[in-house]
């Protein structure tokens, strides 16, 4: 079969591609209809917005990267061609996941033939997660595409190594650092397969590594350039590593990302400027202003006080993570996929981890033996394996796995259909029971031994989420979230949400109701005593809103919006003097705010220093020269001074 496949080579290529391609265009065409796509939140909302940033010409930002800057520069890049176009990004994006199933194809071929080749790459293409997640607004798709890269690149050499492919390698491994830092790890599993697996003499497997760590460092160090000059600060990637670790490790940790684990973390819904990066609360425990390198210590150091201080239970969790890593379940971050798969059912998007995993892990036990074809792509998934169960377990960080294990997967197949033929049927059931072995350690009994479920909670939270964005879906969203709120009636956020679809539709008293219910549940809810204040203010209650507001800053102190609104409420009751000190801490922590500068403008002229308020408002126009507040504010202040 192998020889037939590889005298029509041609045609098996242009079939396999024609047919990943088929799908791919199919999924594309459902995009425009979902939910998950249209309404982009969290992690997705915050790279679009990044992104356009970056297309306007804000190359460079102000402060050290915290998320990966790979993706969002890829994205603004792409707006800048295409305008702010997100189903022309999706296309691009599909596009090389596309090219990524075809290196797999190419690195199968290239060491278990035509036959493994052919079948990881069809196994690929009706992935369901892998077309989930290429398709959103995530940066999966680049760091699966620069990894698969670098494999290929140095597993098509065979033995006869060449600096060049290292050092190319490491250029396109840098790439993948930039997406996601744990791609370092990856570092130590080339290292072992030259000196271990492949026994290259140690000289010579360092001038190797060397090229490697070259291409790598020609990637990262203008980013560790422009880090310092942004911030004055040393950070060679991004500066979220300390707070990911404490998020994985302390004492309320599950193994996967909840933010609710971590009581000291009160970011505010998905509000870009509230405190996601941890800043504002390791600034207030320490009493200082942190750089941002100081800032993922801190975080850190608390992970490790845990780790030191509760040596069994780390060891506990991070075997939970392993177990959860392998499970067929989807652990959704943000984005959920069963929830995506129920709504939106493909014909073609068939396989799941369920099938993937079970089968590649039983082709790792299997190709053992042959360590100088497999052994990179053996330790490729140990090594990314532990690299994110040092933080927490999520079916997006686990995607970058599967293109591998498809190719293990595909050898199992083989290898048994092989073994059948040969009427080896002793070898054939000794697999069938590590077959076995794995669906069981892949299944839902273990994973309902962990305690974890797929929620249905959680499925019309995430819904009534997402239809909150939706144009003429609010009474669906209210009514999603009523259903979440029942099966959970202990979650504040869920009532906090039906407080802002109730809002949305200017049904004031349900909503101060729905965040009065969240208050009473959770009292430390900055997001609840936020809402509930804005939603008093719109009622003209400004002292009650104040009230409220001081109570949110009590909890985060460093919340812009929060303060802003609470000068707004003291401007209205006269308390001109207490106004001005919070929007002069807006515009200490956002400087570049046009309306914090304009309503600092009017109390200042309230105040009677025109002088201070001409400044104020000069100073929102150089900001945003069409600022109509502004522009009629400063027309009447000056009027007011030459009459004076």
């Amino acid at each position: 079969m192998d020889r037939y496949l590889e005298r029509h080579y041609a045609l098996l290529l242009i079939a396999t591609i024609a047919i990943i391609v088929a799908i791919r265009a199919s999924y594309f065409s459902t995009l425009s209809n979902n939910i998950f796509f249209k309404n982009p939140i969290l992690d997705s909302e915050l790279y679009d917005w990044w992104a356009m940033k970056i297309a306007s010409g804000q190359w460079l930002g102000n402060d050290a990267y915290f998320m990966g800057p790979l993706y969002p520069y890829f994205l603004g890049v792409v707006y800048r061609v295409i305008g702010h176009n997100m189903l022309g990004a999706a296309a691009i994006q599909l596009l090389i996941g596309a090219v990524s199933i075809m290196l797999v194809f190419l690195i199968a071929k290239k060491i278990a033939g035509n036959l493994v080749a052919v079948t990881s790459a069809l196994i690929l293409a009706f992935y369901g997660p892998l077309t989930f997640y290429d398709g959103l607004l995530l940066p999966e798709v680049l760091g699966i595409f620069a990894n698969l890269g670098w494999l290929y690149l140095l597993i098509r050499q065979g033995t006869d190594f060449r600096l060049r492919g290292f050092f190319l390698a490491g250029i396109l491994l840098g790439f993948s650092v930039l997406g996601r830092a744990t791609a370092l790890f990856f570092v130590i599993a080339i290292g072992i397969w030259l000196l271990w697996i492949l026994r290259v003499r140690l000289t010579r497997a360092l001038v190797y590594l060397g090229a490697l760590l070259l291409g790598i460092l020609l990637i990262i160090a203008p980013v560790a350039v422009r880090n310092y000059a942004a911030s004055g600060d040393l950070v060679f990637i991004t500066s979220n590593g300390g707070l990911n670790f404490y998020l994985g490790n302390n004492e309320n940790a599950t193994g996967f990302y909840d933010t609710r684990t971590a009581k000291e973390l009160r970011p505010v819904g998905g509000d870009v400027e509230s405190d996601w990066t941890g800043k504002y609360q390791a600034e207030l425990d320490t009493g200082r202003q942190l750089k941002p390198s100081e800032v993922s210590d801190y975080w850190f150091s608390k992970g490790a006080a845990f780790v030191r201080e509760h040596p069994a239970r780390f060891l506990s969790l991070t075997l939970r993570k392993c177990l959860l890593f392998w499970n067929g379940f989807e652990v959704a971050q943000v984005e959920d996929y069963n929830l995506s798969k129920e709504m939106y059912p493909s014909p073609f998007l068939l396989i799941s981890f369920g099938i993937v995993g079970p089968l590649g892990l039983v082709g790792m036990i299997l190709t053992a033996r042959r360590s100088s074809e497999f052994g990179l792509l053996q330790l490729v998934v140990v090594f990314y394996m532990l690299s994110i169960s040092l933080f927490f377990i999520t079916g997006r960080y686990r995607i970058h796995v599967v293109p591998v294990l498809s190719i293990f997967s595909a050898f199992t197949l083989w290898w048994l259909a092989e073994q059948i033929t040969r009427k080896s049927f002793m070898k054939v059931l000794l697999t069938l029971l590590m077959l076995l072995g794995a669906l069981i350690l892949t299944g839902k009994p273990l994973l309902s031994g962990l305690g974890v479920a797929a929620s249905k909670q959680a499925w019309h939270a995430q819904l009534g989420l997402k239809l909150l964005g939706e144009p003429g879906q609010l009474d669906n969203a209210i009514r999603e979230l009523q259903l979440a709120a029942r099966i959970d009636p202990s979650n504040a956020a869920l009532f906090d949400n039906l407080g802002l679809a109730y809002a949305k539709k200017n049904m004031l008293n349900e909503a101060v109701k729905e965040f009065e219910q969240a208050i009473a549940i959770d009292s430390a809810s900055v997001s609840a005593l936020y809402n509930l204040a804005l939603t008093k203010q719109k009622f003209g209650d400004y002292e009650a809103a104040s009230r409220l507001y001081q109570k949110a800053l009590r909890l985060q102190p460093y919340f812009p919006k929060a303060h802003f609104n609470l000068a707004l409420c003291l401007e209205r009751q006269g308390n001109l003097a207490q106004a001005a000190e919070h929007l002069q801490i807006v515009l200490t922590l956002t400087p570049r705010d046009a309306g914090a500068h304009t309503l600092l403008g009017i109390v200042l002229s309230e105040k009677g220093d025109l002088e201070g308020a001409i400044r104020e408002l000069q100073a929102a126009l150089d900001i945003d020269p069409d600022f109509a507040a502004a522009k009629t504010t400063l027309a009447k202040v000056l009027g007011a001074r030459s009459r004076r």
